[in-house]
């Protein structure tokens, strides 16, 4: 609702921001003292009367700039006063650009009063640059003086402060009041200056990235802190977020986020290093700060971290955000991680299978090469891939491809033209590309992918990855059912996991097996991680065990640690009971041991059944000793299948001696292959799978001592009676005596 008033003086200059209306005029405008109204002036053009809603500026470029004139309604106190009339002060007619006698329409504002946060001044008239000493002098006498002149400040509104002989004039070139151009002066309010001519700006910071990949919720998460910070909507008294502390494994892509946020359209971009000034930061600033300038959380320098204390300090209230990056947040002084400093930390995660079709789709660029089909197959069988680690599988896809010709064909490929261009990719990696090239007369296949997959490993499992697994299903005889059992455990939480949810089925989270030395236990874990794609990390049980105290828990939690970030992924303890033993009531040094064995195993009960969801990795332990694991692994959630790998049955050594004889040159007898494999097979019961092959291998080396080629029956006949069993029968009744007392 809306009327027409006649502009008349005020009877005081002292509320200059008031327009002072009857109590009936107030009451049909739906207005109270102290709201906020919206003035438009009523013009007359070619005879007919329009409304001016905004009143137009010219900023300091010269570009033209609209603006809507506030009020602050009130009641006025005189008798007699027309309904028709509202009384101005000078300073709002100036402000505003009415004259007595002026016809204006007053409604209701849509916004609210805002506190001003931080008031941008800009120095006038003519007046020589002030140096730092002197801003800060004037911000200061402008937060002690003008509280006490004005209840609100509004852009473009003038202000003269003097002191002795020296008078300055400013202008305000933002309120700080959310985007408005009015704000409510309260002792919080704060001012900061900017040179003459300089102009102030808080738009055009839009961080809409096309080089990063799968990282869709973080650019958006990121520009509505920038929107926030610098386009407030809320009081300022709840500061928005200025630090942005960005964390993620290596390779994610940190510096390559933070160097397009650089790009986004700030005013300022400051590499900040200890020492660096930071100026007067009344445009749009981005401060970045690298992670070898961050102090560390637990050696980190009080000097250092004060230093970037007083940094923060520095920024508040102003245009600027600071951004850092770092491994894991609990890297960083745990001081700077509260509110008013790193108030937000946003990790940059190890990407999904989406993800990475879109990291390599955007890596890919407009190319055509590889194609769809290769990109999909790529993001698929890179579990725990990072960007920068698919940037180098790409990278050798393509000179896989391109290096084919050469030894199919004996061609040299056609060298790239002389006219190259540089551009960073999404990983942040500066790569050369030939400019208006043709595109390749070679292609990407599936086994150049392939070739590149067994070079190019996952980031995350450096230092602690072995080997990429080679053993398939059908290097192992026999053990069927229990090939079966692991798969299913494996695969099923990947590939069905919407049936399992609708099941309530929770995907099983390890597998302990147990069992005579030799019986292929390590070769079913290397097969398994192999037929399904998955990342393999290996550890011996005595290798995470450390003299130093709490070193093997460390350890321990390392291997969680890098198994969740390479995952889906399995981990293979051997030789578990060397860390996850019963605790003993031993003494002296052997209880020193022990201790150290209770707080691995404590470790290992936390890491697989603790309070962070073991997803997507999966546990698999072995062990020639189950009688000396404790108890508390074996129970659901923790171990939930205990399977025990027997010695090959006759159809298993079958199995064996075959695959072996294709691989070793072995000439038959007369009688065949066939015959010969039952016959060895039937000679070699109660043998491990280790002992068969050991046998077939001191076949080879009587072939070779004859200096052959091959190897025959005579030869394997002589290794199978001169090898001795390892596995006894009071060894196997112990195993079965084991499982019967498990089983109560």
């Amino acid at each position: 609702m809306s009327h027409t008033f006649l502009v008349r003086p005020s009877n005081t200059e002292k509320e200059a921001f008031r327009a002072k209306l009857t109590a009936v005029s107030l009451l049909s405008l739906k207005l109270k003292p102290g709201d906020l109204c919206s003035i438009a002036r009523e013009v007359v053009d070619n005879g007919q009367q329009q409304v001016q809603l905004q009143e137009e500026d010219d900023d300091d470029g010269g570009r033209r700039q609209q603006r809507q004139r506030y009020a602050i309604a009130w009641e006025s106190s005189g008798n007699g006063m027309k309904d028709n009339i509202v009384q101005t002060s000078k300073f709002l007619q100036e402000l505003h650009g009415l004259k007595l006698g002026d016809r204006i329409v007053i409604q209701r504002a849509q916004e609210s009063l805002q506190d001003a946060g931080v008031v941008l001044l800009r120095s006038k008239g003519g007046a020589a640059a002030l140096d730092e000493q002197q801003r800060k002098f004037w911000e200061y006498f402008a937060k002690l003086t003008v509280k006490s002149s004005y209840e609100c400040l509004a852009e473009t509104q003038k202000l003269s402060f003097k002191v002795g002989p020296e008078l300055q004039e400013f202008e305000v070139a933002d309120p700080g009041a959310g985007g408005m151009s009015i704000g409510r002066v309260t002792d919080q309010t704060t001012f900061s200056i900017s040179d003459a001519g300089s102009t102030v700006s808080v738009d055009g910071v839009e961080f809409k990235p096309t080089a990063l990949g799968g990282l869709d919720s973080q650019i958006a998460e990121v520009q509505r802190i920038v929107d926030r910070l610098l386009r407030p909507r809320i009081s300022p008294k709840y500061a928005p977020v200025q630090g942005i502390l960005l964390y993620g494994a290596k390779g994610v892509g940190k510096s390559s986020f933070i160097e397009e946020l650089s790009k986004a359209g700030w005013k300022s971009v400051i590499r900040w290093q200890p020492g660096t000034k930071l100026g007067s930061l009344t445009s749009s600033t981005l401060v970045i700060i690298d992670q070898l300038d961050l102090p560390p959380a637990h050696n980190g320098s009080k000097p250092a971290i004060r230093e970037v204390d007083r940094l923060f300090t520095a920024i508040k209230g102003k245009p600027c955000m600071i951004i850092g990056e770092t491994r894991h947040p609990n890297d960083v002084d745990s001081y700077l991680r509260t509110e008013g400093k790193f108030s937000m930390e946003l990790e940059i995660p190890i990407p999904s299978a989406l993800q990475r079709k879109q990291i390599v789709t955007a890596l890919r660029g407009e190319e055509t090469t590889p194609d769809d089909e290769v990109l999909g197959q790529m993001a698929e069988r890179t579990h725990g891939y990072v960007g920068a680690d698919l940037h180098a599988l790409l990278r050798r896809t393509l000179e896989l491809a391109s290096e084919r010709p050469v030894a199919e064909t004996g061609s040299e490929p056609d060298p790239p033209t002389a006219q190259t261009g540089s551009e960073t990719s999404g990983t942040g990696v500066a790569t050369t590309v030939p400019i208006g090239s043709p595109p390749p007369a070679w292609t990407v296949t599936p086994t150049d992918l392939s070739q590149a997959l067994t070079q190019i490993r996952p980031s995350a499992l450096q230092e602690i990855f072995l080997e990429t697994p080679s053993t398939r299903w059908s290097d192992i005889g026999g053990q069927h059912a229990n090939k079966q059992l692991l798969s299913n455990a494996v695969t099923r939480p990947l590939q069905l996991a919407d049936r399992m949810a609708k099941l309530n089925l929770r995907p099983k989270k390890g597998v302990l097996l147990y069992g005579p030395p030799g019986c292929s236990k390590t070769l079913l874990v290397r097969a398994l991680a192999r037929e399904a794609g998955l990342n393999f990390l290996a550890v011996k049980g005595a290798e995470l065990i450390s003299m130093y105290v709490g070193e093997s828990e460390r350890a321990t939690r390392e291997v969680f640690r890098k198994a969740r970030a390479a995952s889906p992924s399995i981990i293979f303890f051997d030789e578990i009971d060397a860390i996850a033993s019963r605790a003993s009531g031993s003494t002296g040094s052997s209880a020193t041991s022990s201790s150290s064995n209770l707080n691995v195993l404590t470790t290992l009960l936390n890491e697989m059944d603790g309070f962070e969801d073991l997803r997507n990795v999966f546990v698999v332990a072995a062990t020639n000793r189950p009688e000396t694991v404790d108890p508390a692994l074996l129970r659901p959630g923790r171990f939930d299948n205990v399977v025990y790998i027997a010695p090959p049955d006759l159809e298993a050594r079958k199995e064996i001696f075959s695959t072996q004889f294709v691989r070793g040159a072995y000439h038959s007898t007369a009688r065949g292959v066939d015959d010969d494999v039952w016959y060895f097979a039937e000679r070699t019961a109660g043998f491990s799978g280790a002992e068969i092959v050991g046998i077939c291998q001191q076949a080879a080396e009587l072939a070779l001592d004859s200096e052959r080629d091959y190897y025959k029956f005579l030869d394997v006949e002589e290794a199978v009676k001169g090898a001795v069993r390892g596995i006894t029968q009071e060894m196997l009744e112990g195993f079965e005596a084991w499982n019967a007392t498990r089983m109560r």
